[in-house]
């Protein structure tokens, strides 16, 4: 049975962060993927495949199916870290089934209708409902780019979005 040392949401997905401190960090073998159209593109998953450190495979999933592997065998061995793209793919597979403890929100970016939620962060009104949803029921939700920064939970957010 595998052991997610995290579970976050980075729009980026693999790139510096994850790739060069998150993985390091948290001795992770394996990154998983869960991302509709990552998970259907076996080219992306070839480049960031290339992205990665020595040791750590990539694997990406559709949301649906990913769920099912989770259900099936938490992705089989070793310490892995488990990546969506959106909030909202987060969300579908929690209310799939994924049972996540915690849910880092590590870069969503800014656009029409969001509001700056932290330095790399900008949230619409539609996925800071969801988020507190997530916590409401459990996930311990919060804001934090690199390990070495400090941890903002979700609550001290959603205080100053106003929307």
């Amino acid at each position: 049975m595998g052991v997610v040392t995290l579970t976050r949401v980075d729009f980026r997905l693999v790139h510096g962060q994850v790739a060069g401190t998150w993985i390091k960090q948290l001795s992770a073998r394996k990154l998983i993927i869960m991302c509709d159209e990552v998970g259907n593109d076996p080219f992306m998953v070839e480049m960031f495949n290339l992205a990665a450190p020595p040791g750590c495979e990539i694997i990406a999933y559709p949301i649906d199916k990913g769920v099912e592997e989770w259900k099936a065998n938490q992705f089989g061995d070793g310490r892995l870290i488990i990546l969506f793209r959106y909030v909202e793919s987060a969300k579908k597979a929690f209310d799939l089934g994924y049972n996540m403890e915690s849910l880092n929100i590590g870069q969503v970016p800014g656009g029409p209708d969001r509001k700056h939620a932290s330095n790399t962060v900008s949230l619409s009104k539609a996925e800071l409902d969801m988020l507190l949803d997530m916590e409401s029921k459990g996930v311990n939700v919060f804001f934090q780019p690199v390990p070495y920064e400090k941890v903002v939970k979700l609550e001290a957010v959603a205080k100053r979005m106003v929307f």
